[in-house]
Formats: C-alpha cells, structure tokens, sequence
C-alpha cells in the first residue's frame, strides 16, 4: 500500500552512484570492472541514467588502496577491493559529450593537491560540461594516503584535516569567484583586446597551509563555481557542510541529523536550510515480481565475498579486524581518525560485535530488495518520516541494475509524483536542474559565498572593501561555531 504523504510531493533528486571500479565483479552478469577500462561503458551508464532524468552521476572516489584490514593491501588485490581505480574526472568530458542535461559529481580530495593546480581542473570541468559539474568536497581518510601521496608523513587527524580542508576551499573559492570579474573577457577581435587587465586581481592567499597569489589562469565558467556537495557526519563536518554545502550525503543511519545540520546552517550561517538538500543511498534489487527480485538478491548474495566487505570497513573506519577468528567477540572502539559515523553505525546495531557480524551486516546495509512498488513504499516512508531530499542509487550489477532503477523504479516514483519526468531545464547547468529553477546557474543569495563574486561593473576597489567586509563576518561566524563545538565536546 503506498503511504499517504501529508506534504505536498517533491521531485525528489535521483543520483547514480558509481565507483568506476570492480565492484561485485564475480557476479556474472556484472561488468563494473569495464567502467575502469573502456570509456563506453561509462558513457552508456550515463546514457541510461539520462534516459531515466537522473540529476546527476556521482562518482565515489579514493586515492589509494585499502590497506588496514590485516595490514597491507594484498586482500584488497586479492578480492579486487578498492582497485583498480581511474581519475573520474577525465571521464566526465566524454561523458558530457555524450549527454544533454545529466549533471557529473566527482568526489575530490583536498589532502594532496594544490589548491591553485585544482581550480583550473574545477573550471575546466565547468567548462567543458557545459556547467554540469558539481564537487563532493572530502579530506580523505584512508591512512595509505600518508605513504602514497604525503611523502611517507602520518596521515593528519581527523580535525585537522577539516582545518586544511577549509582554507583549501577558501583559495578555490577566491580563485574562481573573486579574481575574474564577470565581464573581465571582452574578447575583441577588432581591437585586439582579450581580457581587461583592470577586471583581473590578485587573491593573495597566506594562510597555515596555502600562499597562494593568483589570479586564476581560468576564465569564469558557466556556473561560476561547481554544486557543492558533502559527506561529513562528525561535528567538523556537520559545521563544513552547514556552512558550505548545498547538497549534503547523509549515511541512512544518520538521517536523524537533518534537522541538526538545518539548524546550524541558519543559526551560525544565517543560511536558508531549506537550500541544503539531503540524500542518502539505497542499492535496490528490483523484480517485476517480488520472487524475481529475491532471486537476483539470492544470486549477489551466493557471490559475496565476507572478507572483502571487512576490507572495506577497514578502509574507511581505520579498524583492522583481520587478526580475529570469525566467531570471536570483538571491542570496536568509540574513536576514529577514519569515518566516525561508520563505527557509531557498526557499535550501534551489533548486539554480538563479531568478525562476522560486520561483515555480514555491511553487506546488507541500504539493500531494498522488491518490486517497484515495494521499494517506492520504503523510498515515500524514508521521505515522510525524514524529509530527505533525494537518493544516491548504488548499482549493484553494472549496468544491469541501473537498468531496473530506470525502467522499473523510476517509472513508479514518476507516477507517484516523486520524481521529474523531464528536466526544468534541458540542456541546462546542474544547479538549474538541481534546484529545479531555470536561470540559476550560481550559488543561492544566502550561501556565504554568494558576495565572493566579483560582479560586472563593480571596480576593483569597491570589491575588495565589499570582500574585507565580508571576510571579516565570516570569521567572526567561523569563530562562534568553533567556541560551539569545543563547548559542545566538553
């Protein structure tokens, strides 16, 4: 029976999790380790999710292996955990090429490279996409990092990073938001004119990590500065996110933070938190028939690897199991300089904590397994209960199981109201279509950023007292939520 919402119906925001990797490879009827390798697999995933108006394609990335369970990365090869991996963001041109109006998110580190060397690839990707791009902001936190790309130093605590992360976003947001003015390309062949040199500054960054002088070597693209999405559960990420996100993945067991999350957006940010948009995953399996739908659970579950399921929590918690027996009880501790949200989730729903248990319970985390109209029940539910925005869909067997998400799924939540049946704006940036408003292309007038913008027109003394003005509340809000979270700590 499908549950009666008493609030008006929201398209919801339809996202396709990719990991463009190997990822339930020994199915047979997978192909996810052609994602990696052969670029017309990716641009027909696209295609596919295009053809059922997702928003967007979000690539779920890592740097390196995941090599904390049983100290080293031979079980990840072994199992094909976590590799190999390709950079999506090289993709994500010929798979723009390929589409009209899906937009592309890419998660992306701010733990190794340059600021001022991102940027340019940021803008790039704007650019070449037609402003269909959108950045998952993350400090990383597998611990190879540090072996791999931090010259052997130890991978920085899980606060810190956060600190790092922030004035890293700052630089990019001075680069691509205040060092072109709107109107600096003039772009006159006649007068041999390209760029106004006066409509062009220097950001002059000196900060704990960046010294940064600028300008951008990028011209300002379509949507001046990527969709802004974020993951981060812990009180510094619930305070990033807040401040800087307009699209926020939440883990299902952590929906209960929405309002909190909200809650600080407008009370430390002076932000709208209906702006914030919110999802979670879900890995559907999908049968025209509810027998049909088991049976292709039946089939991914005879092919589960257990031990790769602890290779992964391993990865992402920093909590090595693989010294215990299978059946032996074990003490998950309470900290992490992994993903805290993780352990919480783990210690929280495991009544007898066992090598076992974990696995067997990360293994059947967000599986919905049903018809259409079964997982469209569960979906109204989740959005009745949590007022969630969105789902990001994990493909189990690629691409077979995106295929039922668009034929099956889809379909139904477009009955239902639930979801778009053709984008607002075709062709369009992925803000418009994210925000379902054709024309905004940029950020929202109450995000933080929004004044960064060095608008047409304004000459460069005007801006830079606008931007000392503004840096300066800005720091001030930045201070009081840090006094918050430490009060709260205590």
């Amino acid at each position: 029976m499908t549950v009666t919402n008493s609030k008006p119906k929201k398209h919801l925001i339809l996202s396709a999790a990719t990991t463009a990797t190997a990822k339930h490879w020994q199915i047979k009827e997978d192909n996810s380790r052609e994602l990696s390798r052969d670029i017309n697999w990716l641009i027909e995933f696209a295609q596919l999710a295009e053809k059922g108006k997702f928003n967007n394609i979000f690539f779920v990335d890592h740097l390196s292996w995941f090599d904390v369970y049983k100290g080293g990365f031979e079980t990840a090869a072994l199992n094909g955990v976590n590799a190999t991996r390709i950079d999506p963001t090289i993709a994500i041109s010929a798979l723009a090429a390929h589409t009209k109006s899906i937009g592309f998110i890419s998660t992306i580190s701010t733990v190794s490279e340059h600021p001022y060397h991102f940027a340019r690839r940021l803008a790039s990707l704007d650019h070449l996409t037609g402003g269909r791009a959108g950045w998952n902001i993350v400090g990383s936190y597998i611990p190879s990092i540090g072996k791999n790309l931090l010259n052997g130093e130890p991978f920085p605590e899980h606060d810190e990073r956060y600190v790092k992360t922030e004035e890293f976003l700052d630089v990019v947001y001075k680069l691509l938001l205040s060092s072109w003015r709107d109107d600096a390309v003039v772009y006159d062949k006649e007068n041999g004119i390209f760029a106004n040199p006066d409509a062009l500054r220097e950001i002059n960054h000196e900060g704990k990590y960046f010294k940064v002088k600028g300008p951008a070597i990028t011209e300002p693209s379509r949507q001046r500065f990527p969709i802004i999405a974020q993951a981060g559960n812990s009180p510094k990420g619930v305070n990033f996110a807040a401040e800087n996100a307009e699209l926020v993945y939440i883990g299902i067991g952590s929906l209960h933070k929405i309002p909190e999350i909200k809650r600080i957006a407008k009370e430390r940010f002076n932000r709208d938190p209906n702006s914030i948009k919110f999802i979670t995953q879900l890995a559907p399996f999908l049968g025209k028939t509810t027998e049909e739908a088991q049976e292709k659970y039946r089939i991914f579950k005879e092919h589960e690897v257990l031990e790769s399921s602890l290779v992964y929590y391993g990865g992402v918690s920093g909590h090595d199991v693989g010294s215990y027996d299978w059946d032996e009880p074990i003490d998950i501790p309470s900290k992490t300089n992994g993903v805290q949200s993780t352990v919480d989730l783990v210690k929280g729903r495991l009544e007898h904590q066992t090598k076992r248990d974990i696995a067997e319970k990360w293994t059947s985390h967000n599986k919905h397994v049903g018809t259409a109209e079964q997982v469209a029940d569960q979906i109204e539910e989740l959005v009745e209960k949590y007022d969630i925005d969105g789902f990001n869909f994990g493909v189990s067997v690629v691409n077979d199981s995106l295929k039922d998400l668009v034929e099956l799924l889809v379909p139904e939540l477009q009955r239902r109201g639930l979801a778009q049946t053709e984008y607002p704006s075709p062709e369009g940036t992925l803000r418009e279509n994210f925000y379902g408003i054709p024309g905004q292309s940029f950020l929202p007038g109450d995000h933080p950023a929004y004044n960064l913008r060095w608008r047409s027109g304004i000459s460069k003394e005007q801006f830079e007292k606008e931007l000392e003005l503004y840096e300066r509340v800005r720091d001030q809000r930045r201070k009081v939520a840090e006094e918050s979270i430490k009060a709260a700590s205590q």
